[in-house]
């Protein structure tokens, strides 16, 4: 039986399907206005003329082109110095345009001007100010406006800078420091220091604090304060006369661990790394020992005393989780110029000697994983790779090193770092001082909201800074400095 309605509800229904029909009618032309707004006015590509009196190969510069934030740049921004008052552009448009036209104010040579873009166009633009592009679609009825930046460093980017006035002093001394090191335990920094006879643990969460906590911790033996080391769970310290001890409580009671070594390398996890000596041979020891390990005699090339602080090898740089140390002196009375590493079982040699040239052998000097920029000469484009610096060290004869070295491969082999890399005559040359790599967080006020824009623009990121940290002078004496520097390339905000 058919059901039959009433007249009223089959009106109801039509003038529902009416409205309906053209709601949908209505947004698919929104829709299709929208779209025909946005794509008739875009610009897919931008890119400057050619002009070797500026610099070499300015038409292969990447720009990049944000369509939302209406925003047109250079990520890596040219050399320092680039005369950007005469350049020429090129521009492609997907489609067909009525007008472009820039609007040029306050730079150096062009103080307010405006003038329509063609492709045959040979008008130069004074980059120096703020230049606006305004596009108007073909039919007249849609316009867009970017505003286009060519960024040129203010600063040489890609040098090693420690500035002076951030240097500090080695914290909470009194009278003489004697003697100081520095190490890393979880997200806690501790500098041991021997302060006219006191020792004091200090402890902050950041080596450029400019207050430590300290303590005055009353040692029930004589601690040889460079051999301080931290594991995940414990700091270890050895004698003067070498036996190990062991605190679990932030250095307030310290317990012996039943094990003289000749030194203490660092720690690894949970266990610390060491050379055993029986009085005729070295061995490798760790502590507390694994179930079943063997002490094995320690290699030729192996230090046995004075390399390195021993640094993980594991970053955002790095994919191997291991740790490093570079230098010493070998059982035999050697100064090394070998790098090894430590996975968490055994120990082995990275360098290859083929490969290593130039290189001098040295005592407590420090490593520092980094990452430098490769800057290609076409494009000017700055590209990340991970390096390893070498500074400080006492080399034959005792002359300190004050050359940076730099390794590109997992310290396989090490070269003289560039000029730019080397360390300021400001910064006395130093050995046995400790180096970490901390990250800190810049900001920057906010920027005004562009209209329509979905991104915004970066406030705040993360440096990594390098802090030096104690250290002996050429005369032998405590330098009792923390010293602040970093590639000045990681301090330039992220345009987005």
């Amino acid at each position: 039986m058919n059901k039959k309605f009433p007249l009223y509800a089959l009106m109801c229904l039509m003038l529902w399907g009416i409205v309906s029909s053209c709601n949908d009618d209505n947004s698919n032309r929104d829709a299709d206005i929208y779209t025909t707004s946005y794509s008739s006015t875009l610009i897919s590509a931008f890119s400057l003329g050619n002009n070797d009196n500026v610099l070499y190969n300015l038409d292969s510069v990447k720009f990049s082109i944000n369509q939302d934030a209406g925003l047109i740049y250079n990520v890596d921004s040219l050399p320092v110095g680039t005369d950007v008052t005469h350049l020429t552009v090129s521009m492609t448009f997907p489609y067909t345009v009525q007008q472009a036209q820039f609007h040029v104010t306050g730079g150096k040579v062009m103080k307010d001007s405006t003038f329509d873009y063609k492709s045959t166009t040979t008008d130069s633009i004074d980059f120096t100010g703020r230049v606006d592009l305004v596009v108007t679609s073909y039919d007249g009825n849609h316009t867009r406006t970017y505003n286009i930046k060519v960024n040129v460093h203010k600063m040489e980017p890609d040098t090693l800078y420690f500035n002076p006035s951030l240097r500090r002093d080695v914290p909470n001394v009194n009278g003489t420091l004697s003697a100081e090191k520095c190490v890393l335990q979880g997200s806690t920094y501790y500098c041991l220091t021997n302060d006219g006879g006191t020792y004091k643990l200090n402890s902050a969460a950041n080596p450029g604090q400019g207050t430590w906590g300290v303590k005055v911790v009353d040692f029930p033996f004589t601690p040889a304060v460079n051999s301080l080391s931290a594991t995940s769970d414990a700091l270890y310290i050895l004698s003067t006369g070498g036996e190990l001890y062991r605190s679990t409580d932030a250095g307030t009671t310290w317990t012996d661990c039943g094990v003289t070594w000749h030194s203490l390398l660092g720690g690894w996890g949970d266990k610390a790394l060491g050379v055993y000596y029986d009085g005729s041979t070295y061995r490798h020891d760790e502590y507390p020992r694994p179930q079943g390990y063997t002490l094995t005699e320690v290699e030729d090339s192996f230090p046995v005393a004075e390399a390195s602080p021993l640094t993980p090898a594991t970053n955002e740089w790095t994919l191997t989780q291991q740790s490093m140390l570079f230098g010493g002196k070998s059982k035999s009375g050697n100064i090394l110029a070998t790098t090894w590493g430590y996975d968490g079982t055994s120990w082995g040699e990275i360098t290859d000697h083929k490969l290593q040239s130039g290189l001098p052998g040295m005592t407590e000097a420090v490593i520092v994983p980094y990452a430098t920029y490769s800057v290609d000469s076409t494009n000017h484009t700055a590209t990340e790779r991970v390096t390893w610096l070498l500074m400080g060290g006492k080399m034959q004869g005792g002359k300190l090193n004050n050359t940076t070295y730099v390794s590109y491969n997992q310290g396989i082999s090490w070269t003289q770092g560039g000029n730019l890399l080397q360390l300021p005559a400001t910064m006395p040359a130093f050995y046995q001082a400790q180096a970490f790599v901390v990250y800190e967080t810049l900001t920057t006020s906010s920027s005004k909201a562009r209209r329509r824009s979905v991104t915004k623009p970066v406030t705040s990121w993360d440096v990594p800074y390098i802090y030096i940290v104690g250290g002996r002078g050429a005369n032998g004496a405590q330098l009792g400095s923390v010293w602040k520097g970093v590639i000045n390339r990681r301090m330039f905000r992220p345009i987005y």
